[in-house]
């Protein structure tokens, strides 16, 4: 297959797709340190931290019985940052996410990472969403090839 559209597209979260989700999306960035000298006519860098940050929309879809053996719920991710214990967010929150192109093992992307924000959304006439964003933490562990 030469070409996808968001019909291929998936997240996964604890070794299984998330259920209902519209969209993802993840930005890789990279900072260049100057290496200019007081007589530099010219910028010059050498590259620094590489850091990136994600985002999905999850519909509010609560899974129908037996589903939960192939999918895994939006509530998974949504308790990750929305806490009702006095502890809150901890080391033991970050997750690991597979984010899919398509079905291909050479169209993912994983990495470990911290949900930095989460709302619910509702609106009348419209499905309910769940916009969520995400920072990496560290390097990716698998990248398109």
């Amino acid at each position: 297959m030469g070409f996808y559209t968001g019909r291929t597209g998936s997240l996964v979260f604890g070794g299984k797709k998330v259920a209902k989700i519209r969209d993802w999306s993840i930005e890789t960035s990279l900072e260049l340190l100057s290496t200019n000298t007081i007589d530099s006519s010219f910028n010059t860098f050498e590259p620094g931290v590489v850091g990136a940050t994600g985002s999905a929309t999850l519909m509010y879809y609560m899974l129908e019985a037996g589903e939960s053996a192939t999918l895994t719920q939006f509530t998974a991710l949504l308790n990750k940052i929305m806490k009702t214990a006095t502890t809150g967010v901890t080391i033991g929150d970050r997750i690991a996410l597979e984010l899919n192109v398509g079905d291909g093992n050479t169209d993912d992307i994983k990495f470990n990472a911290y949900i930095t924000s989460a709302s619910v959304s509702v609106s009348t006439g419209e499905l309910s969403v769940v916009p969520i964003t995400f920072t990496v933490d560290g390097a990716f562990t698998e990248v398109i090839s």
